[in-house]
């Protein structure tokens, strides 16, 4: 949001904000005015690209006078004057809403909004439909009769909301996602299989270093798209320490399981797609998290072999040792002193 002050009795915002949806992603564009009757010395803050302050400055200096009469035609209408010693508000809110469009740049407008309230209430509103304004005080109907009396000026805001404000907003979209792309970091993505039970493996997708929170992740069986209907398992997105965030999805397959899967994970936003592929003929893969029967079948038979060679090979000197000492009558005392001696002469 970004506020401008021509004065402290006006200020003026802007929001442009982002709504992801299934298929596509809804964007908005909304302008607040406010007018108040009397100087409450409010800050404001400029923080305005200069290109736009180009061509703002001077409609923003004509829409403060315009929006000064309107304050004092309202406050009229309210019967309220400045002398009555009471701050009064009168707010104005317009913008649009758009759709992205795969098939072109420019965003699809959805919908418009063009309102009016007076110290917190609603006062009237154009319709972009009807093209028409209606009152939502008794006081403000005779303004929304004249307005819609006039055929410039509603042809004019729904030009404006359909036309020019989609326009700006489309620019602002474009604005922020090179930006985004400019600064975009490339997750590194890992797919892996852990033995859990029996013959079952869970295969598993983890994205990792993404600096948005909205990554899509595909895991893939002969390239159609797995779903919770095959146990796919979603897990939250969780952030890390580095101000960068993690996700992984994860599914269940047996042992025998011959399909290439794959794991896509892709940010529409900054615009990378990394693709990680895995069979089940990766072994390196299983034995970075299990061991098979083979596996221990060998391990302990080289284990049971060291063990036997060990033995052996000190078996004289115990033996040595303890018939050198009988002879002394010190088997007792001595042995254990004696075999200690073999072990530190052997390492």
């Amino acid at each position: 949001s970004v506020a401008l002050t021509m004065d402290a009795r006006y200020v003026f915002l802007y929001f442009v904000t982002r709504m992801l949806t299934v298929n596509s992603a809804t964007h908005s564009l909304i302008y607040i005015y406010t007018a108040l009757s009397a100087d409450l010395g409010l800050p404001g803050v400029q923080h305005l690209t200069t290109e736009y302050l180009d061509k703002g400055t001077q409609s923003r200096l004509s829409k403060q006078q315009w929006f000064g009469v309107n304050l004092g035609v309202v406050m009229t209408r309210m019967g309220h004057s400045a002398s009555d010693g009471d701050v009064h508000v009168l707010q104005w809110l317009h913008g649009c809403y758009g759709e992205t469009n795969p098939s072109e740049e420019r965003l699809r407008f959805v919908r418009g909004v063009d309102k009016y309230a007076y110290d917190g209430d609603d006062l009237m509103s154009f319709d972009y439909v009807t093209l028409g304004w209606s009152a939502a005080t008794e006081a403000a109907k005779p303004i929304a009769d004249k307005w819609n009396g006039v055929t410039v000026l509603t042809e004019y805001t729904n030009g404006y909301l359909r036309d020019e404000c989609i326009g700006w907003l489309t620019r602002f979209v474009g604005h922020s996602q090179r930006e985004l792309r400019e600064r975009a970091i490339v997750p590194d993505v890992y797919v892996f299989a852990r033995k859990t039970r029996g013959p079952i493996l869970t295969l598993v997708c983890m994205a990792s270093g993404f600096s948005t929170n909205t990554p899509a992740m595909t895991l893939m069986r002969n390239g159609r798209v797995l779903s919770t209907d095959d146990g796919l398992e979603v897990f939250d997105i969780l952030p890390n320490n580095d101000d960068t965030f993690q996700r992984r999805i994860a599914v269940d397959i047996l042992q025998s399981d011959k399909g290439n899967f794959t794991c896509n994970v892709l940010e529409e936003d900054t615009g990378y797609h990394v693709i990680k592929h895995w069979r089940l003929e990766d072994r390196k893969t299983l034995r970075a998290v299990a061991w098979s029967n083979t596996d221990l079948l060998w391990a302990l038979l080289l284990f049971s072999t060291m063990v036997f060679l060990c033995t052996a090979a000190l078996y004289p000197v115990v033996v040595v040792c303890i018939i050198r000492k009988r002879r002394t009558g010190q088997i007792a005392n001595q042995t254990d002193s004696c075999a200690t001696r073999s072990w530190l002469s052997l390492l």
